[in-house]
C-alpha cells in the first residue's frame, strides 16, 4: 500500500509558512472588499505558490555545490547582461533588462553570496578547492560591477550592516586580528578608489541623492528622483490614518490624490508616479497594518531564525547562516527604496535564494544531528 512520505516541519518552518499564506489571505480579502482590478492579486498569489516549493525544497534540498555554483552563474550572467548593454547600447546606468534598482539589488546580493561561497570553499566538501574559489570571487567581482554599473543607491547601503553579520558569523579570539586587517585593508581600498576616480557611480549616485532631498525640504522641490518619491511617502502618511487596518482601493485613493493635489496639499507629482518605490508605504496604502504585518513577519521570522546559527559550532551552518542573514538584509533595506515584493524579477529571485539557503541549512542541521551507523 503506496503512503505519503511524513513530512516533518519545525516550528521555524511553519512560521515562514504562515507569513506567506497570511499574507495572501489579507490581499485576498482586501480585494473582495475594495473591488479592486484583479491584476493587484498577481504578485500576492506568488506568496501562496511559493509554498509548495518551500516544501518541496524541505523535503528534498539542493546540494551546496549547486546552490554556489548557481550564485556564480548568476554573477557571470548580471556581468554579461551589464556591459552588453553599456558597450551595445551604449548606456552610462544599466538596468538588467528590467529596473535599474531591482538589476542593483540582485547584483548586490549575489556578489554577497558569492563571498560566502567563497568560505564554504574548503577542502572539506570539495575537491577542486582553487577552481571553486576562482569561480566565487571572480563571480563577486562580476556581479560588484553589475550592482555599480547600475547607477542605483537602494542596496548600497546595506553593505555596511552586511558586513556586520559576517563579522558575527567569522570573529573568534583567534582571528579577531586578521579580520580587523582585512576589514582596514578593504575600507582603505574603497576609499582610495574613492577619491582617485572623482566620476564614479557611487559619488555621482550621492551627489544626486543628497540635492534631491535638499531640493524637496527647502524648495519642496520634486523634480528629482528621491524628491518624488518623499511627496509620495508623504501622501500615504496623510490618508493612512483614514483607513488604517485595510488600507485604500485602488480607486479611492486615486480619487483622494487627485482631490488633494486639487487642494494644493500635494504636489502633482503624486498623481504621475506608479508606486511608492517603497515596499511597506506601498503595502501600507492598498493593505494597511494588516497587510504589513505578514511582510515584516517574512522578513523578521527568517532572519532570526538564520541569526540563531550565525555562531552554530559546524561552519557549513555558520556559512549559510550568514548568506540567509545578508539576503533578508539586502531585500528588507532595498524595500525602502523600491516595492521590491511587488516586482516578479526581485518577488522570485528573493523567495527562491531565501528557501534555497534554509532548506541547504536545514539539510546540514540535519547531517550533523544523525547518528553514523558502523
Amino acid at each position: 500500500m503506496a503512503e505519503r512520505p511524513a513530512l516533518r516541519l519545525s516550528a521555524e518552518d511553519k512560521a515562514i509558512v504562515y507569513a506567506l499564506a497570511c499574507f495572501f489571505a489579507v490581499a485576498a480579502l482586501v480585494f473582495i472588499l475594495h473591488d479592486n482590478p484583479l491584476p493587484t492579486l498577481d504578485s500576492p498569489s506568488r506568496f501562496l505558490l511559493a509554498i509548495p516549493i518551500f516544501l518541496l525544497l524541505i523535503k528534498y534540498p539542493p546540494r551546496q555545490s549547486w546552490l554556489w555554483a548557481g550564485v556564480a552563474i548568476g554573477a557571470y550572467s548580471a556581468f554579461g547582461v551589464a556591459l552588453w548593454q553599456q558597450n551595445v547600447y551604449g548606456w552610462t546606468d544599466v538596468d538588467g533588462l528590467s529596473n535599474g534598482v531591482r538589476y542593483g539589488g540582485i547584483c548586490t546580493i549575489l556578489s554577497v553570496l558569492c563571498v560566502a561561497g567563497l568560505l564554504w570553499a574548503q577542502r572539506s566538501n570539495v575537491r577542486r578547492i582553487w577552481l571553486w574559489r576562482l569561480l566565487l570571487a571572480s563571480g563577486a567581482l562580476a556581479a560588484a560591477y553589475g550592482a555599480i554599473a547600475s547607477g542605483t543607491r537602494g542596496a548600497w547601503i546595506s553593505v555596511p550592516v552586511v558586513f556586520i553579520l559576517f563579522c558575527a558569523g567569522l570573529l573568534s579570539k583567534r582571528n579577531m586580528y586578521l579580520g580587523c586587517t582585512l576589514a582596514v585593508a578593504l575600507l582603505v581600498a574603497v576609499s582610495t578608489w574613492y577619491v582617485a576616480v572623482p566620476n564614479n557611480p557611487i559619488r555621482a549616485g550621492y551627489e544626486r541623492a543628497t540635492e534631491d532631498v535638499s531640493q524637496y525640504f527647502v524648495h519642496r522641490n520634486t523634480s528629482g528622483s528621491i524628491a518624488g518619491r518623499l511627496e509620495a511617502w508623504r501622501a500615504v502618511f496623510i490618508n493612512f490614518p483614514e483607513k488604517p487596518i485595510l488600507g485604500w482601493s485602488v480607486k479611492d485613493y486615486k480619487a483622494r490624490l487627485e482631490q488633494q493635489v486639487a487642494a494644493k496639499e500635494l504636489e502633482p507629482i503624486v498623481l504621475t508616479i506608479p508606486h511608492t518605490h517603497n515596499l511597506y508605504t506601498e503595502t501600507l496604502r492598498y493593505q494597511g497594518i494588516a497587510g504589513l504585518v505578514p511582510i515584516l513577519a517574512l522578513f523578521i521570522f527568517p532572519f532570526w531564525f538564520f541569526c540563531k546559527r550565525l555562531r552554530s559550532r559546524t561552519r557549513n551552518v555558520r556559512i549559510l547562516a550568514i548568506a540567509g542573514t545578508s539576503h533578508l538584509t539586502v531585500f528588507g533595506i532595498l524595500g525602502l527604496s523600491h516595492t521590491v515584493l511587488y516586482r516578479n524579477d526581485t518577488l522570485l529571485f528573493f523567495f527562491i535564494t531565501l528557501m534555497v539557503v534554509w532548506a541547504c541549512m536545514k539539510r546540514e542541521e540535519a547531517l550533523v544531528s544523525t547518528p553514523v551507523e558502523i
